[in-house]
């Protein structure tokens, strides 16, 4: 049988591996230039039903908080002038309703009264009566209009999430509906004569589809609304039709499989065909064969087939995507300092993505690399932290220094503070 040339071809075809921070910069250059981040519209939404989202406009306070002065203890108020002789040798007293009226914490301290003396300062005498011993300054223990939040003060900035606290401090300010910045749409499309329903029973050579998950766990996660297409086989026209049909309703596409140069891989065909390749190849391991493109002013990525190689694309690429479209700040991830167990070797020219765990011990913390390729996803189950090696490193000694960006946080970073050099 004749082989197809054009098959022959792409399978002997190797990437062209480009830098990643080139990478990102072209990818997000090309998404600036067509509009993509100032396009990404609003709505509004019931502040109690804004968890996570992501404020489109600064929010400012509709009342001020607290809005009457109120008692910032238990006691009673008092006019301030009227304790001004008291002292523990020569006691004042005080008569109820003229001279004092019994508070709670929060209650209202109505004029005349400008300052709250704490029951435990208070003698209680005969006919409600009481002595106090000690004078007490004007607006002592009271807390005055506004003290939380005046009335226009900035509640929540634009480009926040929105967290229990500022659903709560919104509600206490008055505001009851929010300009939220609309999720991303993003359509996850798995690709793959290979792969078949996890419903079913893999024979021989097949694989259960399960990358979809983690698509769609981190994107919901990073404020991303997720559709999943049914598995496509290997056939251009079909996945085509796939990609043209889901950029009418996502913002962002994504294709799983396919993005290496092998006799099946299509995507970079049909990303072409359709608008842009930006790159296709990153110089970092694990999952190189990643490719980004622009098809009618929307990000398309092919994503690897691999989970861990899929994953570390979601991080690189996908994350800082939804959050720029959201208009949030970048995310800073935490790390932590601590000393190789063992030697890593890497490549020069590529930049190097080592999972680890971590081992507390009485000297710091004990890095020990991972093993296993993009295919091992039980070393994303075991990860603790991300190590990076970067492009101009052949490899890292047994008993380096090395920053770890945390994948979780299963220590204390106060213990961690006093080994930090």
């Amino acid at each position: 049988m004749t082989k197809n040339p054009r098959r022959v071809r792409r399978a002997r075809a190797q990437l062209d591996l480009t830098p990643l921070d080139e990478s990102r910069k072209r990818f997000f250059s090309a998404l600036e230039e067509v509009g993509f981040f100032t396009q990404a519209p609003s709505e509004e939404l019931d502040v109690r039903e804004a968890l996570g989202r992501v404020t489109a406009a600064p929010i400012k306070a509709r009342r001020p908080v607290p809005h009457f002065r109120s008692s910032a203890m238990d006691g009673i108020a008092v006019p301030s002038s009227q304790t001004q002789k008291a002292r523990p040798d020569h006691p004042v007293r005080l008569r109820p309703d003229e001279d004092f009226i019994y508070v709670d914490t929060g209650d209202p301290v109505p004029e005349p009264f400008d300052a709250v003396i704490m029951i435990e300062q208070v003698e209680e005498l005969d006919d409600g009566v009481v002595e106090i011993s000690h004078a007490i300054d004007s607006n002592a223990n009271v807390r005055p209009v506004g003290e939380d939040f005046s009335l226009g003060a900035l509640v929540v900035e634009r480009g926040q999430r929105m967290t229990p606290e500022g659903i709560t401090a919104c509600l206490n300010a008055g505001i009851l509906r929010l300009p939220i910045r609309k999720k991303m749409r993003a359509l996850y499309i798995p690709t793959g004569s290979e792969i078949v329903s996890p419903d079913e029973e893999p024979a021989l050579g097949e694989y259960p589809e399960s990358n979809s998950q983690l698509f769609k766990g981190y994107l919901t996660s990073w404020g991303a609304e997720v559709a999943i297409a049914p598995i496509i086989k290997d056939l251009p026209d079909m996945i085509r039709k796939e990609v043209e049909c889901g950029l009418t309703t996502s913002d962002l596409v994504a294709i799983a499989g396919g993005t290496s140069k092998g006799r099946e891989d299509f995507t970079a065909e049909i990303v072409d065909e359709l608008g842009r390749v930006l790159v296709h190849g990153v110089a970092y391991h694990p999952g190189h064969p990643i490719l980004l493109g622009l098809v009618h002013g929307k990000p398309v990525i092919g994503l690897p087939g691999y989970p861990v190689a899929a994953w570390l694309g979601l991080r690189q690429f996908v994350r800082p995507l939804i959050e720029r479209y959201l208009g949030l700040t970048a995310s800073r991830p935490s790390t932590l300092w601590g000393r190789l167990a063992e030697e890593i070797r890497s490549q020069p020219g590529t930049r190097l993505f080592v999972r680890v765990r971590l081992e507390e011990t009485s000297e710091g913390y004990l890095i020990h690399p991972l093993r296993g390729g993009a295919s091992r996803l039980s070393s994303l189950l075991q990860a603790d932290g991300l190590l990076v090696v970067d492009e101009a490193s052949e490899s890292l000694r047994a008993g380096s220094p090395v920053t770890v960006e945390l994948l979780r946080s299963p220590f204390s970073s106060n213990s961690f503070a006093s080994h930090n050099p």
